[in-house]
């Protein structure tokens, strides 16, 4: 089971990075296209050449917000691996101490020892608990910083609408970033969910 849900985080990892990654090149793209449209039109399109620097803003926060959310997800897996290993190696001398004793063999060191092991992985899962909430909070600012997007996508379909008489296709160029921005969220909000899936089951240990 232990090792099921290590494999589901990684997976989980993965995915969503692979969907972060390409979504936010698809931002900052459309963002750049937002960008050259306006300086095409001159001072027609002035409103949205301010939506169009948000776009390239925002998805320069949400990269660097990524990048911190990806800064907690190793040491998390390392975490659980550590955690998966000790437990192997105290359920070893927990088997010794109980085959000793069915002989009528009592051996201190051992129980001394089971009694070690049992404080490191206290200590691991303790580690790892706060490794996952730093990661949750990681996932809270991309969430954080989507909505400011998705903000941004509001104010540029209005402004694109002020303008539909300049010929610039501004309305495509906000609907492809609100579903670019889209991903994203969605992309997020699937990993945070098992995130705190990990975190209720952390409530009686890893």
């Amino acid at each position: 089971m232990e090792i099921q849900r290590i494999m589901t985080i990684v997976e989980a990892s993965y995915q969503t990075r692979h969907i972060i990654e390409g979504a936010l090149r698809d931002i900052d793209r459309r963002a750049l296209n937002a960008m050259v449209l306006v300086k095409r039109h001159g001072n027609a399109l002035a409103g949205y050449g301010v939506v169009a620097r948000a776009f390239r803003e925002g998805a320069s926060d949400l990269k660097e917000a990524a990048s911190h959310m990806q800064e907690s997800i190793a040491p998390l897996i390392q975490a659980h691996m550590r955690i998966l290993q000790h437990r192997s190696y105290a359920d070893l001398f927990r088997r010794m101490r109980t085959e000793m004793a069915g002989k009528g063999l009592l051996c201190p060191t051992l129980g001394c020892t089971e009694e070690i092991w049992a404080q490191t992985i206290a200590a691991e899962e303790a580690e790892a608990l706060n490794t996952l909430y730093i990661l949750i909070r990681a996932v809270n600012r991309i969430q954080e910083g989507i909505a400011e997007q998705e903000y941004v996508v509001t104010n540029g379909r209005i402004e694109a609408a002020l303008s539909e008489d300049t010929g610039a296709p501004l309305t495509r160029v906000s609907r492809d970033m609100g579903n670019a921005v889209g991903i994203v969220r969605d992309a997020i909000r699937s990993y945070r969910n098992q995130l705190e899936e990990l975190l209720h089951e952390s409530g009686t240990g890893f």
